[in-house]
């Protein structure tokens, strides 16, 4: 799944563009987390917050979705529950879920980090997600 980029398929369909869409407010955690991830070999797509990510993910397809939930303009629940074809996600966050956003998110969270993450915490987290997607 590593390296693809976007094209339409043969009937126009979209194909994965990027293993991993990565959405963080946070320049800093942004631009690491996706240098972690583009070091051991996967290719991944930057979103500063979640209308840019929802903009994306209307335009690309992803083999899953790391994201924060708190962020400015679309918080990460708010995406969830906005996006209807939505890939794996694995919330990345310093705050633990609600039990109301937890009803929210429903079966379309795979996995939860809480940040901070150590590299080889994140690259695992992410191999089991692709890795079982693969398999499916």
């Amino acid at each position: 799944m590593k390296g693809r980029s976007t094209r339409a398929g043969p009937s126009g369909e979209r194909t994965i563009s990027a293993d991993v869409l990565v959405v963080e407010d946070e320049a800093d955690l942004l631009h690491s987390t996706s240098g972690v991830l583009r070091m051991s070999g996967f290719s991944v797509a930057e979103a500063e917050d979640g209308e840019v990510a929802r903009s994306l993910l209307s335009e690309h397809r992803y083999g899953m979705v790391l994201m924060d939930l708190r962020m400015p303009r679309l918080d990460g629940v708010s995406l969830t529950e906005a996006i209807e074809d939505l890939p794996p996600v694995v919330v990345h966050s310093a705050h633990s879920l609600s039990a109301d956003e937890r009803r929210r998110l429903g079966t379309k969270v795979v996995s939860y980090l809480q940040k901070p993450v150590s590299p080889q915490q994140l690259v695992e987290a992410v191999r089991r997600v692709l890795g079982a997607e693969a398999r499916t």
